[in-house]
């Protein structure tokens, strides 16, 4: 059983080693889609062993990413549930109490998962349907917007929509809640990207960012 300040040591290691890749992600002095359409291009006229520098840097680094993925996703596995919960819990108090959340009035939000691990948006999702932003509780006219997304097809093309209540989700794949396309009385719920207002805050699940 790994102690308490080993189990920190080494998520701050993965957090460390997560920062280095995406950096050098972010600075690599070629764009990801551009030289991911370079190599495609060119392989019917050079052989792998002609690869540059660069492509090989490249390759390395995303090695180097899918590696650490594993090791957090294995990390994220082997995870105490008290801790897990704990954590949950200071990340949404995090959220709930910072003026850009506060002050958001179209809010695209992940509806949580317990088989994917992802941090427990339970309350911030409950904070969003039921209080408007900067008004009166009960005020239906100035209450915020919140849009959740729906997995569309086989190769996970998304759409963001809105929903009033929990009640408007349903179970699909892996058990993971997501919009019906319209609520109980028929009508069609809207999609972020015909809304007239612009989308204020994103929540998004991810296995690795760096500040």
């Amino acid at each position: 059983m790994l102690s308490h300040h080993h189990r920190r040591a080494s998520a701050r290691e993965l957090i460390n080693t997560a920062t280095q890749v995406v950096v050098a992600l972010i600075t690599h002095p070629r764009t990801l889609a551009s030289s991911a359409n370079e190599r495609l291009s060119s392989q019917s006229h050079r052989p792998f062993a002609t690869m540059t520098r660069n492509d090989e840097s490249l390759e390395a680094i995303f090695r180097q990413k899918h590696s650490l993925r594993s090791r957090i996703r294995k990390a994220l596995k082997n995870m105490d549930p008290t801790r897990r919960s704990e954590e949950d819990a200071a990340i949404q108090s995090i959220v709930l109490s910072a003026p850009w959340f506060k002050h958001s009035k179209s809010i695209c939000a992940y509806i949580s998962s317990p088989e994917l691990r992802e941090v427990d948006t339970s309350r911030i999702v409950s904070e969003i349907l039921s209080k408007p932003g900067n008004g009166q509780e009960g005020d239906v006219l100035n209450r915020r917007k919140l849009y959740v997304p729906r997995v569309e097809d086989r190769n996970s093309n998304m759409r963001m929509l809105r929903i009033n209540s929990v009640d408007d989700l349903i179970v699909k794949s892996m058990n993971v809640l997501e919009p019906a396309l319209s609520d109980a009385e028929g009508k069609q719920h809207e999609d972020a990207m015909e809304a007239n207002d612009p989308v204020d805050l994103f929540i998004l699940p991810v296995i690795m960012t760096c500040s």
